[in-house]
């Protein structure tokens, strides 16, 4: 594997954002096994790019094919959206090109490969002239997507997959048996005596919300549910609590705690939307997107998103905004696109001010302008955003927007690496090795850690300061 700078490149339609980064980090944080890590020299970690680099003009789309070219493997995020993406059809015809067409994984996460009906097809074209290729792929619609990522994992690893769902399984045990922190067991305690409590007030259907809530919050940052708790949400979620009636859906959708029911799952986030939340709106908007449950219904997609965006939620804003992009659900409209875009970036919504910046980068609803591109990609940066302190980067390095700047360029690409961003600690090491933007990486540790309070570091910055 040492021969290829990444395990895997990520191919994916900007609908589909929240998977490429949700499976980038999945494997990235993955631990190897330790027999296939001492293979492989002792690497514990899978190395993956996402493409994050439509911002800064043609040198880099040369410099994503050289990204292609450094992958071991294509991960494509399936679904109609990136059947219709250009982008993501080319990226796999290039790979094809490099000879590699079977070390393409379809990850699909909405709609039917090959399907009858064009609004459900999930493969873009290029995928679909590889019928005769067996891809090994995973469907998180058949098997979960914890269980998806792990497929995907156990194809980059080359092992057993079997081996890999009981590696999580244990794993997800001693989580589970070495939680004992106080807050965790007032969480538990208060959530078994609310569980009982709703159970005898459930007929007057006078709960608590704001008691509830607490303990609804506290089920919702664990890694696993016990039945009793999966009672409670059921009986906060009849009493009319709509954060339970959210997560209660969220298991149902996801398999948590019991079986995966997508019917069960719109119901519930339904009936919180019909309540006036707005991430219920977005929800039953997912569902009409990735057939959740209910038909796919494009129409139903972009009508729910708009509503959730014209009450103030900026997730329904991005949404809408790319249905107005690419005509999905209703005529395109780049204007209208642009505004929501815009709307959500004002929010200081990390997805609005990406896409805000990228309307600028490509004049979609608005003339393109280099220097507003930049503005907003340096206040996504400033957010604490990887990928928006990965492509502020670039734009100084190639010049977009802004002045070269081989120090900035450096400094930003370092801060991502730091956040874990494969792509950023490549160019990182690229630009230690050919002295871009950093001269001296020995003196800025000592400056560091003199910095931090390590007093005997000052003869260091003396030292390297006078050579």
């Amino acid at each position: 594997m040492d021969e290829y700078a990444f395990d895997a490149f990520i191919s994916y339609s900007h609908h589909d954002m929240k998977w490429g980064r949700w499976l980038q980090q999945r494997l990235e944080t993955l631990r190897v096994p330790r027999e296939v890590s001492q293979a492989q020299a002792g690497r514990g970690r899978l190395r993956i790019f996402r493409d994050q680099t439509d911002l800064a003009g043609a040198e880099l789309q040369a410099a994503l094919r050289r990204e292609l070219d450094a992958s071991r493997y294509l991960i494509v995020i399936c679904s109609p959206a990136s059947a219709a993406s250009r982008w993501v059809n080319e990226e796999i015809r290039a790979f094809c090109e490099l000879g590699r067409r079977s070390r393409i994984i379809p990850f699909i996460v909405a709609g039917e490969p090959h399907s009858d009906t064009p609004a459900l097809e999930c493969f873009p074209p290029a995928l679909r002239d590889l019928e005769g290729d067996e891809l090994l792929g995973a469907n998180i619609q058949e098997i979960g997507k914890s269980k998806a990522y792990l497929k995907v994992a156990s194809v980059l690893l080359d092992i057993r997959f079997n081996r890999l769902v009981d590696r999580e399984k244990r794993r997800r045990l001693r989580v589970v048996w070495s939680a004992v922190s106080a807050v965790l067991a007032v969480s538990l305690v208060t959530g078994g005596l609310l569980w009982r409590n709703a159970v005898i007030t459930r007929k007057n259907q006078q709960l608590s919300f704001d008691i509830y809530g607490a303990a609804i919050v506290a089920i919702a940052r664990k890694d696993t549910i016990e039945p009793d708790e999966l009672a409670f949400l059921q009986a906060s979620a009849e009493a009319g609590n709509v954060d339970a009636m959210l997560l209660l859906a969220d298991c149902y959708e996801n398999g948590w705690g019991i079986g995966a029911d997508g019917a069960a799952a719109f119901r519930w986030y339904r009936q919180a939307a019909e309540q006036g939340s707005t991430q219920g709106m977005v929800a039953v908007a997912n569902c009409y997107l990735n057939g959740i449950g209910v038909q796919a219904d494009p129409r139903q997609v972009f009508a729910l998103n708009l509503q959730a965006a014209q009450k103030g939620d900026a997730s329904g804003m991005v949404n809408a905004a790319s249905c107005y992009e690419d005509g999905f659900g209703t005529a395109p409209d780049s204007g209208e696109a642009f505004r929501w875009y815009e709307h959500a970036a004002q929010a200081d919504y990390d997805l609005g001010i990406y896409h805000l910046a990228r309307c600028y980068r490509s004049g979609i609803g608005v003339e393109a302008d280099p220097t507003q591109a930049f503005f907003w990609m340096k206040r996504l940066a400033e957010n604490g955003n990887p990928d928006g302190m990965y492509n502020l980067a670039l734009m100084y390095q190639y010049a977009y927007g802004t002045e070269e700047d081989p120090r900035e360029a450096y400094l930003w690409y370092r801060k991502a690496a730091d956040r874990g961003y494969a792509a950023a600690m490549r160019m990182v090491g690229w630009c230690v090795e050919n002295g871009y933007g950093v001269h001296d990486v020995p003196l800025e540790w000592y400056r560091k850690a003199l910095e931090a309070g390590d007093e005997e570091a000052a003869a260091d910055v003396q030292r390297r300061t006078a050579e």
